[in-house]
């Protein structure tokens, strides 16, 4: 029979917030995958868990998933945890979860903390849904690239942050949403633990008065609302401008032509207003009437260009 894989969430600063569920599974576990074993240890410690680990941390998952999965099969049960909060979000875990679902072994949740949703719950926006990033990119143009696709999704957005470079990063929220609603959680659920609000600009003038700001590590909850949208004009086509500039003002297509084209200068050349007085002589001359018996037309006689406005009776349009 197989084994059964625990996802085990722990404590992100505060050792009360442990639950009895996990304590019980971090005791009884055949194995515990750690992304650092020396931390857990810590915290087996002042829990008072007597219990063996081995490392899964992000530089040797893929070649410890093998033996994970190979104490699965016998039998073992196997704990998963990460220095702090649930597995797998933004934390090592993802290979062997992947696997072990893939073998058909049991997986199991053991739920607890975390600062994406700490965060979300003191955050004080109202959404439905959320989106979380994970850590910010380094780069200053992949981190404005995030930003603006947070902006197109209008959902709230969760990203952690390091405190070496949240001014920085704060910096560029002010920049490229400035209207945006922050709260920056500090050192959750520790002794120390402090909450930011207010625009990026705001909690940056905060971040810069305050001499220990680059302690702890920080979880950014921000509601940056619609990015602008791209408005485009309509207008009438060319084709309906030189109707109506002949309807308004008189005078024949081909001064309407010009004096459209001048109007217009730097955003509709006359080569347009031209194409457009073409396919008007096109238009009108295919809906004239048909040529009476002794063979004179109706206004066939004169070029297009050449008959007054439609204000002198006859003109561009036949009604």
């Amino acid at each position: 029979m197989k084994g059964t894989l625990y996802i085990v969430a722990t404590p992100i600063g505060n050792i009360s917030d442990i639950t009895d569920r996990a304590r019980r599974v971090l005791g009884e576990a055949d194995i515990v995958a750690a992304e650092d074993t020396r931390t857990t240890q810590i915290l087996f410690m002042l829990l008072g868990i007597k219990n063996k680990t081995v490392s899964n941390h992000k530089f040797n998952e893929k070649h410890q998933v093998d033996y994970l999965l190979g104490q699965l099969e016998t039998g073992k049960n196997v704990a998963l945890v990460s220095d702090a909060g649930t597995p797998c979000i933004s934390d090592p875990g993802g290979v062997i979860v992947k696997a072990a679902a893939e073998r058909g072994i049991d997986i199991i949740g053991v739920c607890g903390a975390s600062s994406v949703i700490t965060a979300l719950s003191v955050c004080g926006f109202c959404f439905g849904a959320f989106a979380f990033y994970g850590f910010l990119p380094r780069e200053e143009k992949d981190i404005r690239k995030l930003i603006e696709t947070a902006r197109k999704s209008g959902a709230v957005s969760v990203f952690f942050e390091s405190p070496r470079r949240v001014k920085k990063s704060m910096a560029i929220f002010a920049e490229e949403a400035p209207e945006a609603e922050i709260c920056l959680c500090n050192d959750l659920t520790k002794m120390y633990e402090r909450i930011y609000r207010g625009t990026p600009g705001e909690v940056l003038d905060e971040l810069q008065s305050n001499p220990s700001a680059e302690k702890g590590e920080y979880t950014i909850v921000a509601n940056p609302g619609k990015a602008p949208e791209t408005v485009i004009e309509s207008r009438p086509s060319c084709e309906a401008m030189l109707v109506d500039h002949i309807i308004r003002h008189g005078g024949s297509l081909k001064e309407a032509v010009n004096a459209l084209a001048l109007l217009h200068k730097g955003s509709i050349t006359k080569k347009d207003f031209y194409a457009a007085s073409l396919k008007l002589k096109t238009l009108f001359s295919e809906s004239a009437p048909a040529k009476k018996a002794d063979g004179q037309g109706f206004g066939d006689e004169q070029s297009l260009d050449d008959k007054p406005g439609l204000d002198g009776g006859y003109g561009v349009i036949n009604d």
